[in-house]
């Protein structure tokens, strides 16, 4: 044997034992991981003071696993969901944040069309995170995607007017998965931990009003000439959105701009083509006309998100009443600007 074969044969031993050390490192390394992306969870426009229930709007979870290993994995993935950057430990219902304030605007997330909340693993307030199960063939990927459910409470008329906001990102979402090789499915997914989903979900609630309006009725009146004033009061129940300055006017059916209106027969009477003139005023001494013109002669509030009451004063000249027996009416329109 020449000394080149000999050195040759020493070189063997130590190139096998850097093998064997070389290959359960390789082993070792995770076979199995998912990414997600949560698109943006967003309300729009929103009026809330008539206390309803807005509609409900969803986003969607795109998620793909990967199985970078040599044989068959069937995993459990679980995508958790906390509480928001904006929502301090409350987990159902979550809370937006108004941008330009500390108001807050109260919301669920749900799993789909369940009644499932989405919440995450170990999370005793809402303890169901989304979670789905599957087989990935040796080198190969699964991509699938989910709907997540997002609905406003009711009864929040009371929130300002604006921008309101919540952040999921960082610690508040989270990707967590279990592998096993083959084809049983774990029964967590406890075992690693795959990254997060951040989003986002906003709202923008809307300057809005409503308005209802009691009959001003003056009952019976003496049709004589020469009779006294007739006086009487109505209520006008105007509900704004917090902090939205509103302006009330009162427009008889005559078109008259200062509150001064007639009413007409109901047709009682076959031929009767009397009036009865009235006057509409803002103030119970009555010198104040109510009429339509903004700023003018119409009445000015701010609204808070609950009814408020304003007192229409009404009149009924004795002086122009001269009229047949019969029963008159007008209608009046109530209009709120803001």
């Amino acid at each position: 044997m020449s000394f080149l074969s000999r050195t040759l044969q020493a070189l063997r031993l130590p190139l096998l034992c850097a093998l064997l050390w070389w290959l359960p490192v390789g082993s070792a390394q995770a076979a199995v991981s998912c990414t997600a992306s949560m698109s943006a969870l967003n309300f729009g426009t929103v009026e809330l003071v008539d206390g309803s229930t807005p509609p409900s709007v969803n986003a969607t979870l795109s998620y793909t696993c990967n199985n970078t290993g040599n044989s068959t994995e069937s995993l459990r993935v679980c995508f958790n969901i906390g509480d928001g950057d904006q929502s301090l430990g409350s987990f159902d219902p979550r809370l937006m944040k108004l941008t330009t304030g500390n108001n807050t605007l109260k919301f669920r997330l749900f799993q789909g069309t369940s009644g499932t909340v989405w919440g995450s693993n170990g999370n005793a307030a809402v303890p169901n995170p989304f979670t789905d199960t599957m087989s990935i063939a040796r080198r190969s990927s699964v991509t699938r995607s989910t709907t997540m459910r997002g609905e406003l409470l009711a009864l929040q008329g009371t929130a300002p007017p604006g921008q309101y906001t919540d952040n999921f990102g960082g610690i508040h979402t989270s990707i967590t998965l279990s592998s096993n090789q083959g084809s049983t499915v774990p029964s967590t997914c406890n075992g690693s931990s795959s990254g997060n989903f951040p989003f986002v979900v906003n709202a923008t609630v809307a300057k809005s009003c409503l308005v209802t309006a009691d009959p001003l009725n003056f009952g019976n009146i003496d049709g004589l000439p020469g009779m006294g004033n007739r006086d009487q009061t109505s209520t006008i129940n105007v509900t704004c959105s917090a902090s939205t300055v509103y302006k009330v006017g009162l427009s008889p059916s005559n078109g008259s701009t200062t509150g001064a209106g007639v009413m007409s027969p109901t047709g009682g009477v076959p031929g009767n083509t009397d009036t009865v003139a009235y006057r509409l005023y803002r103030d119970a001494n009555r010198s104040l006309p109510w009429g339509s013109v903004v700023d003018t002669n119409t009445v000015t509030a701010t609204g808070n998100g609950t009814a408020q009451a304003l007192t229409v004063y009404g009149r009924v000249l004795g002086s122009s009443v001269n009229v047949r027996p019969d029963s008159y009416r007008d209608t009046v329109t109530v209009s709120v600007t803001y």
